[in-house]
């Protein structure tokens, strides 16, 4: 990609003539109140319109002859199912659509003017590149791999970037992005060694990589890689509160036009005895150590009660088919159960740790022991529509408890209703809502079933009488572009 503008920005309004795909055309651009744009394309027998959402870029057409002072463009486009012919069997592609004299305002919305220095990391001696691409197989219902195919590769070779310049790595376990991240990218970045990995997966392929920093030595020299993350997963809790779902383009918009910014994280520590449980619950196996304490790190949410059992329940195959709806599924189911009783309420002891005006910590007791929900969070939104933390910003590095304590299902789906609709259940007599900088919850449930934690998706048993403790963390070990 060019990394200097030569060429001349010509002048144009809103609505002018131009040319498209060789042929004379006119072009309007509209802005609706929400500040979503559209540019209408008129043809002698009809029109396309390409949405602010789906674009990705634009820059100077390569090969493009200049006339009057003037390139051709560009337009870098991400195409939706909806737009695709029924035959081709795809969920998205890509569009370059050569193009010239568009209007000014569309210009300076969308034109890349240099590629982005986390694109542009340099080699290694022996000529390597320092660019991945990590395909998550397995995240969301299994869409990555035909999203780099189909959009990402196409989109990095419109800015002259081929396979030659970056590596592909895909996952063939739930271990790969850990091991990847182990041999390859922690050794290098310990060098001091600038790295970027474009991620297609969701919240789990990112705290993998997260809990390798954290849970390693790092040099004097360490330096951060940069993550450019695709949104491949099924709730996208990183990607919704930070933007990167803002368009239609998982993500590659703000690859493309945004800026690194450091990734806020959590510790969570465990009791002895405590396990991950994976294969659908079937096996379990040990969880990291620090000081003779399991530790897991996250960037999203630490959960109990019933966030944790819908998240649990519903990480099967059989679930997973239906996306972001087997959350809802899991959760009716448990706030219904088959045997008609009523739903579970947890119990529990719960310490909440705050810090005041003057930087010191201190701590409150919640009186009551029973929890129908709890999360401590960094984000705002764990789907798209399912604002949980209202007040939470992008990547504010704030964590915030969310709490129900012993009320009904009804009023339980009630309030999860509310957040489905904007928030407002924050507000609620019955919810608990600060931000805190840790909590720790000692759990008093004789079945297993009710001692699952929640950490971004990875699901920890705690052993009977057994506690975990969260606590905010001020080091961040990664840049997210955002």
């Amino acid at each position: 990609m060019r990394t200097t503008v030569m060429a001349k920005i010509p002048e144009t309004t809103a609505h002018c003539p131009g040319t498209a795909r060789g042929k004379d055309v006119t072009f309007q651009y509209e802005r609706n109140d929400d500040g979503d744009g559209t540019l209408i394309i008129r043809w002698e027998d009809g029109e396309d319109r390409i949405h602010d959402r789906e674009v990705i870029g634009i820059i100077f057409e390569p090969q493009g002859n200049i006339s009057n002072g003037v390139r051709p463009y560009l337009i870098l486009r991400f195409v939706a199912s909806q737009s695709l012919p029924e035959a081709t069997n795809l969920r998205f592609s890509f569009e370059s659509l050569a193009v010239t004299a568009l209007p000014l305002e569309y210009l300076n919305r969308h034109l890349l003017t240099k590629t982005p220095e986390h694109l542009s990391v340099p080699p290694n001696q022996d000529g390597s590149s320092n660019l991945h691409v990590v395909i998550s197989t397995r995240s969301g219902v299994g869409e990555a791999q035909q999203y780099y195919e189909e959009v990402l590769a196409e989109a990095l070779a419109a800015i002259d970037f081929n396979a030659d310049n970056y590596h592909v790595h895909t996952t063939e376990s739930e271990k790969s992005v850990t091991i990847f991240v182990e041999q390859v990218i922690l050794p290098r970045a310990n060098k001091g060694i600038p790295q970027t990995i474009l991620l297609l997966s969701g919240d789990g392929g990112l705290v993998d990589i997260v809990n390798v920093f954290l849970l390693s030595d790092r040099s004097p020299d360490y330096v951060k890689p940069t993550i450019g993350l695709i949104s491949m997963g099924t709730g996208n809790a990183m990607a919704n509160s930070t933007g990167l779902n803002r368009d239609a383009t998982r993500g590659l918009t703000r690859i493309f036009q945004g800026l690194p910014h450091s990734l806020p994280s959590f510790s969570a520590h465990f009791s002895l005895g405590s396990v991950f449980l994976t294969d659908e619950g079937r096996k379990t196996e040990p969880l990291p150590q620090e000081a003779g304490r399991g530790i897991v790190h996250g960037v999203v949410v630490c959960s109990w009660a019933l966030h944790a059992s819908l998240v649990a329940d519903s990480d099967t195959t059989e679930y997973r088919k239906f996306g972001a709806q087997r959350f809802q599924m899991a959760a009716e189911k448990l706030m219904a159960p088959d045997d008609g009783a009523a739903p579970h309420v947890y119990r529990g002891k719960i310490i909440l740790y705050k810090t005041d005006d003057q930087g010191q910590e201190y701590f409150e007791k919640i009186p009551e022991t029973r929890t129908s929900y709890i999360v401590a969070t960094l984000v705002s939104n764990f789907e798209k529509k399912l604002t949980i933390s209202p007040d939470s910003k992008p990547l504010d590095g704030q964590l915030r408890v969310l709490r129900f304590g012993d009320i009904s299902g009804a009023d339980v789906m009630r309030l999860i209703g509310m957040a489905l609709n904007g928030g407002g259940h924050e507000k609620d007599k019955m919810v608990q809502y600060t931000p805190i900088s840790g909590l720790k919850i000692e759990f008093d449930e004789a079945d297993a079933r009710w001692r699952r934690v929640c950490v971004d998706g990875k699901i920890i048993q705690v052993q009977k009488g057994g506690w975990v403790a969260v606590k905010q963390w001020d080091r961040a070990v990664v840049d997210l572009v955002a």
